[in-house]
């Protein structure tokens, strides 16, 4: 079947966008006066709106192209990362989700100003804002990839960034929180329903349907050679993987923690429900769900490895497992599901990247602009101080994507970006949350840039000897596998150093 997209397909992604037009009108009728009512919709968004919307924030781009790529070059590994989603859940649950609730905050950081003064506010802030600024920028360089291969070149890769970060701001800067929940509802519903049509298609083209793509996985082939199983679930759990399983699910636990616990992305969609209780729900529902979901998205990878294998010109000149996706959807669907499946990924795209804009501006905005500079404007002001701050943080999404651009392997690189500064992020909000420590907060920065400065010049250091073949086995494996440590170490390590450094 040729590329490209046709009428049904262009009629499909003009029904997408005129629905998101059409709830981020709807949302902006309703005049958020106060950041609270603009930020967080009130606290009035209902909790399985509330869950959606938290998922759709969880899964991105990354999810519904980086997985399935997973899944098609590598085996199921990825997945005993989620193991540690559902402890973490239940642990932000039931101990830092209540301190927030309890603090009637906009900002998390808010929260941790109150215990440990306002250094260590903007030290989290500004720790949040690095991290998400660089993690949801190759949210967008993973969509834009898709739009560039989709459109056969006819769109530029700064072309595709610019209109995906356009997109997303003209119905968020209206609608605020409260048209980002709605709209989260819709893209979470398109994007699993497109991961849903997607497999099937692939099942009732490949000649024995799921059967058969279960055992192209078991009996998959390297480039090399090497004969592998994919679904290889039991190989982690011998005595010699066993090392590696305990720390994918102590990596998943400590990462989730911070994920969900101390990101203002993902705790922001939980502060505007209407349920304080039932908002513990929706995050422990989330985790939970994350597994299957997961699932999903790397058995599309598994079915699309048996169909490529019957269809070798799907593969082509493919230099990124990345492309397989996308490929696959512009090749091989029929019009109309083509067109789906394309505004599914947009969904996915903006569904993270549109949550994270607003938390974004709503950090900046609470926890610098209105102490440092809008001290005794209303609050009619701030709102609308926190709009340009959306368009600013959009410009940035739009500079970061194209020094990003050459950038391969965009899952597993989001993930080393947040491994950098969640750890000792993470390692600060317990502090502030679980201890009545009192300490300098000035000390508390130092350990948090420390810790970061630390574990980024370990990775530097293997990532230069990996680069340049001169990596020894420490170095390698560091590079390939414990590079998850770092979370760990920060989170931990900062907490150390604060009961040492405490006032006694």
């Amino acid at each position: 079947m040729n590329g490209g997209l046709g009428l049904l397909d262009a009629s499909v992604l003009v029904a997408y966008c005129a629905a998101l037009a059409a709830i981020g009108w709807w949302a902006a009728r309703r005049r958020a006066k106060t950041a609270d009512e603009y930020f967080l919709a009130g606290r009035s968004i209902p909790w399985l709106v509330t869950t959606a919307s938290f998922l759709a924030t969880c899964i991105s781009a990354l999810t519904f192209i980086g997985t399935p790529a997973e899944g098609y070059g590598s085996d199921f590994r990825y997945m005993f990362s989620n193991v540690g989603d559902i402890a973490a859940a239940l642990f932000v649950a039931s101990v830092l989700l209540p301190f927030y609730q309890k603090q009637r905050v906009t900002s998390i950081y808010q929260a941790v100003e109150r215990r440990m003064g306002r250094t260590v506010r903007a030290a989290c802030s500004g720790y949040f804002i690095l991290t998400r600024t660089l993690a949801s920028t190759v949210r967008i360089v993973a969509i834009a990839k898709v739009l560039e291969v989709v459109s056969a070149g006819a769109l530029s890769f700064p072309v595709c960034v610019v209109t995906t970060v356009v997109a997303i701001l003209l119905y968020t800067t209206a609608g605020g929180g409260r048209a980002i929940a709605w709209t989260d509802l819709m893209q979470f519903v398109l994007l699993i329903g497109g991961g849903l049509v997607a497999l099937f298609y692939l099942a009732a083209h490949v000649p024995g349907g799921f059967a058969a793509i279960v055992e192209a996985g078991r009996h998959a082939v390297k480039p090399d050679g090497t004969v592998y199983d994919k679904f290889n679930f039991l190989e982690l759990l011998k005595p010699a993987n066993l090392g590696l399983f305990v720390l994918l699910a102590i990596w998943g636990f400590f990462n989730s923690s911070a994920a969900y616990g101390t990101d203002q992305d993902m705790v922001q969609r939980l502060l505007a429900c209407n349920d304080e209780r039932k908002a513990r729900w929706s995050l422990i529902v989330s985790g939970l769900v994350s597994i299957p979901i997961s699932g999903l998205f790397l058995f599309i990878g598994v079915a699309l490895y048996a169909y490529a294998r019957l269809h070798p010109e799907l593969t082509a000149g493919m230099t990124d497992n990345d492309h397989i996706f996308p490929r696959f959807i512009l090749t091989a669907l029929p019009h109309g599901l083509r067109g789906l499946l394309l505004a599914a990924v947009a969904s996915a795209a903006m569904g993270s990247s549109d949550s994270a804009l607003a938390s974004l501006a709503t950090a900046f905005t609470v926890d610098f602009y209105r102490p440092y500079w809008g001290a005794g404007q209303s609050e009619e002001q701030i709102v609308r101080a926190s709009k340009k701050f959306f368009v600013g943080f959009g410009v940035l999404f739009v500079v970061f994507a194209l020094l990003m651009r050459s950038l391969d392997n965009l899952l597993w690189l989001a993930f080393r970006m947040v491994a950098y500064t969640y750890g000792p992020l993470l390692g600060a909000v317990l502090v502030a949350t679980m201890t009545d420590w009192k300490i300098d907060g000035r000390k508390v920065l130092g350990l948090m840039l420390g810790c970061t400065a630390l574990t980024f010049g370990l990775g530097s250091a293997a990532w230069w000897a990996v680069a340049h073949g001169t990596a020894s086995p420490f170095w390698l494996s560091l590079h390939q596998t414990y590079w998850r440590l770092y979370v760990i170490f920060g989170a931990l390590a900062v907490p150390a150093g604060c009961w040492a450094l405490r006032e006694r």
